[in-house]
């Protein structure tokens, strides 16, 4: 049954009985030192014992998204016969979200885990699980299949909620993960998503990046174009890295930041991860959020970027938008639909649209939607333009876009093209007070002196008469 949830069974047992079983873990919280082992050793840890999941099941073509309820995941893919994360067979398996704060390495419990290859990552709290939703949604891009997962970590005050959702027929998923700081003080925290890949059943493979996405390919660099396995970070100003397996999460186990660096034409038994440097201040939540990708034909995502004709504008006044939509891929992209959400208060133009459609969008709300087809060709790009009226009040504002390209990938944009709209009439707002003249301490020195010696003449002339 398509979003099909797995049976809770034994939660209360583990969560009861599991430190008799699991050594490492410390009193009261799961400080694990996970020991290093041939890959493929399978922990000792009794099946009822091990992290309880939810499945998000479905046509595919990801039929299955196993995610633990320590956040951990695991992917199956309906062409392949084994899952397409270390160690198959494993759900969840070594793919984790971490936390560093202050030196102490906050991560999925893949000690818990049926089996794990991810001893080099050394010491490790584990979250502690709070909650775990069923499959909600319908599948549809308007209602994604998702699960919501809630973890604490430690005593940092912080909550971690992730929500992984999946759209039946494309060959991604994704992946929010919002931190909570329910403290009184700012948190700073690097934020590691990272996985071991199992690629089409090779545990070996090549490294691809696209932009600072970077993944595992049967091909160096992806090329020829062939099967990847990526993630794809749908925020900027992260770091990546794919190489070994236990090179990655021994990168995370030394508390760095990502060196934003592939062995691309290496053959070697790998995984890759992305990571942020975030900031959290008390009382507030942040989000990073990312794709992960399987493609059996090497089919990498096509990325949206949107600019603003002009960065400030008067209250009411008129502007407009260029979308791009680019595909790296070696063969033409199809877009079923190109999709803008306008800030609020900014109303479409109607008869503006240019480039890839001249089309008017249908309008929900403030929701423009141009519809397909629409050809992105290989290594090209599709472009449109079209004008909008700003708000009437003042502001800085963002906007988004997406396409929708049916199973290939579309990175959507996020907040971006930024416009600031002034005061109406005045081209941006009251006009800025004239500051006061300054003198620097010369000029007094001077003005002092002057002062004195005008004194001493009058004080003079006074004197002969």
């Amino acid at each position: 049954m398509s979003g099909q949830s797995s049976v809770r069974c034994g939660a209360l047992v583990r969560r009861v009985l599991a430190p008799l079983f699991v050594l490492a873990a410390a009193f009261g919280g799961s400080t694990v030192s996970a020991q290093p082992a041939p890959k493929g050793v399978v922990n000792n840890v009794p099946a009822e014992l091990q992290t309880v999941f939810q499945t998000i099941s479905s046509a595919g073509p990801l039929n299955a998204i196993y995610i633990g309820e320590d956040l951990a995941a695991q992917i199956a893919h309906v062409g392949d016969a084994s899952e397409e994360i270390y160690p198959p067979g494993t759900m969840p398996a070594d793919y984790g979200t971490f936390l560093l704060i202050n030196g102490t390495l906050y991560s999925s419990d893949f000690a818990n885990h049926g089996g794990t290859a991810s001893g080099s990552i050394g010491t490790y709290t584990a979250f502690t699980p709070v909650s775990q939703s069923g499959v909600t949604g319908a599948g549809t891009s308007a209602s994604p299949f998702a699960v919501t997962t809630v973890v604490s970590v430690g005593a940092t005050g912080l909550t971690v909620t992730q929500v992984d959702s999946y759209v039946v027929g494309q060959e991604s998923y994704r992946t929010d993960v919002t931190v909570t700081n329910t403290g009184n003080a700012s948190v700073s925290a690097t934020m590691f998503r990272a996985f071991d890949c199992y690629l089409g059943g090779s545990d070996s493979g090549y490294g691809v990046v696209t932009g600072t996405g970077p993944g595992c390919s049967q091909n160096p660099n992806n090329v020829p174009a062939g099967r990847i396995e990526q993630i794809v970070p749908l925020n900027g100003g992260n770091n990546y890295y794919e190489s070994g397996y236990d090179a990655v999460w021994a990168w995370i186990g030394g508390h760095t930041a990502f060196p934003n660096t592939c062995d691309c034409t290496i053959l070697e038994d790998n995984g890759s991860g992305i990571s942020w440097n975030i900031t959290v201040p008390a009382g507030t939540s942040l989000t990073r959020s990312n794709l992960t990708v399987f493609s059996p034909l090497g089919t990498q995502p096509l990325f949206t970027t949107k600019t603003a004709d002009a960065a400030n504008a008067t209250a009411g006044g008129a502007d407009g938008y260029t979308i791009t939509i680019s595909n790296p891929n070696a063969a033409a992209a199809t877009l079923n639909s190109i999709t803008d959400t306008l800030p609020a208060g900014f109303t479409y133009t109607p008869g503006s649209s240019t480039g890839a459609t001249t089309a008017d969008p249908t309008i929900a709300a403030s929701t423009l939607t141009w519809a397909g087809p629409i050809a992105v060709p290989p290594g090209g790009t599709a472009v449109l333009h079209f004008g909008v009226t700003v708000s009437s009040t003042a502001g800085t504002y963002t906007n988004q876009a997406t396409a929708d390209a049916g199973a290939d990938t579309v990175v959507g944009t996020g907040p971006t093209a930024p416009i600031t709209v002034g005061g109406g009439g005045g081209g941006g707002g009251p006009p800025a007070a004239i500051p006061a003249p300054t003198l620097s301490e010369g000029m007094l020195a001077a003005l002092i002196l002057i002062l004195l010696a005008a004194g001493v003449l009058f004080a003079g002339r006074r004197a002969r008469n």
